[in-house]
């Protein structure tokens, strides 16, 4: 038996469609709504499995009413219905169940159920990814354990993704996911694509392999939270490595792991604005770590690694002066002065603050530029 409900604004379309799908074998018609309130206020109490839709409601796109209701019934199904084929394209961009031309007919409707039975039959084998990793340095990426990385439909819908995931599983409520990721539009128009946005990640993520990993509650003005965790994250990799290292219990090997995790920052390749305050909480996580590596290669007189490092860090600070005195110093300690005097040319260039560095003091003890050797 399928369970369904017919929605559409228009009275005449609306008996049709009741008439044709009664004709249908094993369909249980669970209601019909010309009011797409009454829909959401009645939904959360119907077992439903398959929604008609008419593409085009009085105030609300149906694009923005499928992202309501799967915000309530993810596991539903929908059939976009309307009289105008130039919808079929946003249809199946947000991967609709399927999309019908009015009028309706018995045999377009059985069409559409015997795909919903052949699809609910094979559910128990569609695929699941039970190792995913997800990387939050540099570029967002969520990857399966096959190799296979996961596709988004558009550029908003991996932005919500991150979001989520960078809420660690708290539930946040839509007002400030709204705030946070559509601050530039209006509360209307950013509470609409908010819907469609949320309802193409459903899709996206069933199509991945991860069902109900979004759980929406309405609430307190509605919120939503993952109820999903990746196996592995790069994020809780760095922050416990950098735990052990305050510790005292990260060796130089570690150390350096947790730097390669780091890459060139969190979601930096992004430019996500919300992410910005713990991207400058691990930028100084970042920096201490690089310190103390370079501190123990020098110790170690390890220059020529110790360099390197300083090279990676003046990529990623280029205005800092300490990083440049300690060039300068390495560069004295592999006895090419030629080098280190260049060097210094240069950043007297950038800022005539750095005119101040001493270099007598460098030259004749290069070590004083590390305060801990």
């Amino acid at each position: 038996m399928i369970r369904v409900i017919i929605v559409d604004d228009e009275l005449p379309a609306l008996k049709m469609a009741e008439s044709v799908l009664m004709t249908c074998n094993d369909v249980k018609i669970c209601g019909s709504y010309s009011d797409q309130e009454e829909l959401m206020e009645g939904l959360p109490m119907i077992e439903v499995d398959l929604i008609f839709l008419d593409m085009k409601m009085p105030g609300m796109l149906g694009l923005e009413l499928a992202g309501r209701i799967n915000e309530i019934k993810p596991e539903v199904a929908i059939v976009f219905v309307t009289a105008y084929d130039s919808y079929a394209v946003d249809a199946f961009e947000i991967e609709a169940f399927d999309y019908i031309l009015k009028p309706l007919t018995a045999e377009r409707i059985n069409k559409t159920l015997n795909r919903y039975e052949k699809r609910r039959s094979e559910q128990g084998r569609n695929k699941k990814h039970h190792h995913v990793s997800v990387c939050s340095f540099g570029r967002f990426s969520v990857v399966a354990e096959q190799g296979e990385k996961m596709q988004f439909r558009t550029a908003k819908t991996e932005e919500l993704f991150a979001f989520l995931i960078h809420q660690q599983g708290n539930a946040i409520s839509k007002e400030n996911i709204m705030e946070e990721l559509w601050y530039d539009r209006g509360a209307d128009r950013a509470q609409s694509i908010f819907y469609t946005t949320l309802y193409q990640l459903r899709k996206d993520l069933d199509h991945f392999g991860l069902n109900n990993t979004i759980q929406s509650s309405r609430k307190d003005g509605g919120k939503c939270s993952l109820v999903w965790m990746p196996d592995k994250w790069d994020y809780h990799e760095f922050l416990a490595l950098y735990k052990q290292f305050k510790e005292g219990h990260l060796n130089l090997e570690e150390q350096k792991l947790a730097i390669d995790l780091y890459q060139d920052g969190y979601l930096m390749h992004n430019g996500y604005l919300w992410a910005a305050g713990r991207q400058a909480e691990l930028e100084l996580n970042y920096l201490e770590l690089m310190e103390k590596i370079i501190e123990t290669e020098v110790q170690k007189q390890k220059f020529e690694s110790a360099l390197l490092y300083l090279k990676k860090l003046e990529k990623n600070f280029p205005f800092n002066a300490s990083i440049h005195v300690k060039i300068i110093a390495v560069y004295f300690l592999l006895n090419n002065k030629e080098a280190a005097q260049a060097h210094y040319q240069n950043v007297k260039k950038e800022a005539e603050s750095w005119e101040n560095i001493d270099m007598e003091t460098l030259i004749s003890n290069p070590y004083s530029a590390f305060e801990e050797v």
